[in-house]
């Protein structure tokens, strides 16, 4: 604990901590930098260390030849901010179709994550992408639009007479889950930012931890939606087919939760509690509907296929709204001391 001392009229002045003037190479003279950082906290640093940005390094050996464990830990340390990640092959071989699985993950999942050097060895990644450049509100809109581009897409496809074409649109819904993806994890990875320095938190759209935590939640409610999207999709690629009368209400059923998932991540980027509990109310009562369609569907006759089908369908779009629900809940924690 160290006293503010007053000096002259108006200058406040406080120690600085031995260890650290040490550490630093401070002297008389030296140039600080003093940033406020959102909670109303000081960061003081050195115009040297200020300017050197540290670059974060981190090498994962490869112990076992599982292509599916150097991917989790690759991706781990992305989020972990990492800047350079080098993976180390030399103990363990590694045949050409898994180090193409660790390439096609670095490309789909990993923003900004290119392969700068490659060797029988090793494989290095480096990190191009900055914090700042993407903001919170914007990266989570943007993957919200995209999973309701997939649902929009689903829909055309079902209502669509050429079947080639509705099978076409329903395969290019699977394939987007890896867009989708690549916005959490760059997400992901700049909230880990924020942790190990909060300075950026302005940049990010993010006043404190606190908030950071809610994004990080809106984001992960955000990923399972479009999880659940492809799992509908999948159903439908494998032939889950139906009465017009039971399709018909699923495919309604879908477009309502798709408007609530929308109208819930408007509501938590614009900060509005009224609109968030309007989201709430409704949502619960498509998820009603979606417990009556289940009925409808066990009592109504129809092939075992077919309830199978509509039962796993009708729990995806429950899903659906029901993260929208938690979105909106997000809402009042993110704006309860402002709104």
């Amino acid at each position: 604990m160290r006293r503010v001392q007053k000096v002259g009229k108006s200058t406040y002045t406080v120690s600085l901590p031995h260890e650290w003037v040490k550490q630093n190479r401070i002297a008389p003279k030296t140039e600080v930098s003093i940033v406020t950082l959102p909670n109303g906290s000081l960061k003081i640093s050195t115009v040297d260390n200020q300017r050197d940005e540290k670059t974060k390094e981190l090498t994962i050996e490869a112990k076992e030849p599982d292509a599916g464990d150097i991917i989790r830990r690759t991706l781990a340390a992305y989020i972990a901010n990492y800047d350079v990640i080098k993976i180390d092959f030399s103990k363990v071989g590694f045949d050409s179709q898994a180090r193409d699985k660790i390439r096609k993950m670095i490309k789909f999942k990993m923003a900004g994550g290119e392969i700068i050097e490659e060797t029988s060895n090793y494989m290095t990644v480096q990190v191009l992408l900055k914090p700042h450049e993407f903001p919170l509100d914007r990266l989570l809109l943007r993957m919200a639009v995209m999973a309701r581009d997939m649902i929009s897409d689903i829909l055309k496809a079902e209502k669509s007479s050429d079947k080639e074409f509705g099978r076409s649109l329903l395969l290019d819904v699977v394939g987007r889950d890896d867009d989708v993806d690549k916005m959490y994890f760059m997400a992901t990875r700049w909230l880990s930012s924020i942790m190990e320095d909060q300075s950026l938190a302005q940049n990010l759209n993010a006043n404190d931890f606190r908030k950071a935590l809610d994004y990080r939640l809106a984001f992960r409610n955000t990923e399972r939606v479009a999880d659940h999207i492809v799992r509908i999709a999948s159903r439908l690629l494998e032939g889950a087919s139906g009465t017009p009368a039971i399709w018909e209400m699923l495919l309604k059923q879908l477009a309502d939760s798709a408007e609530i998932f929308v109208r819930a991540i408007n509501a938590f980027n614009n900060g509005s509690i009224q609109e968030a509990n309007r989201v709430v109310h409704e949502a619960r009562k498509v998820v009603a509907k979606e417990e009556d369609a289940i009925k409808q569907v066990v009592s109504g006759g129809y092939p075992a296929k077919t309830v199978a089908s509509a039962i796993l369908i009708i729990e995806s779009i429950k899903r659906i709204s029901e993260y929208g629900i938690g979105i909106s809940e997000l809402t009042f924690n993110k704006c309860i001391e402002i709104c």
